[in-house]
């Protein structure tokens, strides 16, 4: 995302501070109030279709930001986009017994770091072709637009998956 607003709109040091700042500042405030107020209302499967929405809306508005503002409005879906891990972990710790915990949240936390490393090297090379002279079509956000749609595919998942049913204890 930084490569592509570096490229397309010329962001300094202090806009993406600035962008990040706010980014920060929403995420917290979504994690402290609006998924305690949320969860128990919505469970956390309905709050996860909720949060991939948004976290879809955000991708694709980054992918077709027209000014160098749009980057900044994209970023006020992160109030519902940063609730996709928390939502991701209380459901799949509901699906496992007490003395599984910390291996499913292990598993979940190297998921999240290999996919951390992975794509930065898939989007990037990506982004710079999409941002050159020699690419297939004009879309310069092509790549925005990609990981938009790998989030709508998790959409999609999380709409068919099943409630989750509580794991006894078995100790």
């Amino acid at each position: 995302m930084q490569y592509f607003l570096k490229a397309q709109f010329h962001y300094t040091k202090n806009q993406y501070a600035n962008l990040l700042l706010i980014i920060g500042i929403t995420g917290s405030f979504s994690q402290l109030t609006v998924m305690p107020l949320l969860a128990p209302k919505l469970g956390e499967q309905k709050l996860l279709v909720v949060a991939l929405t948004g976290s879809c809306v955000h991708g694709f508005l980054y992918s077709i930001a027209w000014s160098f503002w749009v980057p900044y409005l994209a970023a006020s879906c992160v109030i519902l986009s940063i609730l996709v891990g928390p939502c991701i972990r209380s459901i799949v710790s509901k699906k496992v017994g007490p003395s599984e915990q910390g291996m499913v949240q292990g598993c979940i936390t190297g998921i999240s770091s290999t996919a951390s490393v992975i794509s930065p090297l898939v989007f990037t090379p990506l982004t710079a072709w999409f941002l050159s002279e020699t690419a297939p079509f004009n879309f310069r956000g092509f790549s925005l637009a990609c990981a938009g749609f790998a989030t709508l595919v998790a959409l999609t998942m999380s709409i068919n998956m099943r409630p989750a049913e509580v794991q006894p204890d078995t100790r």
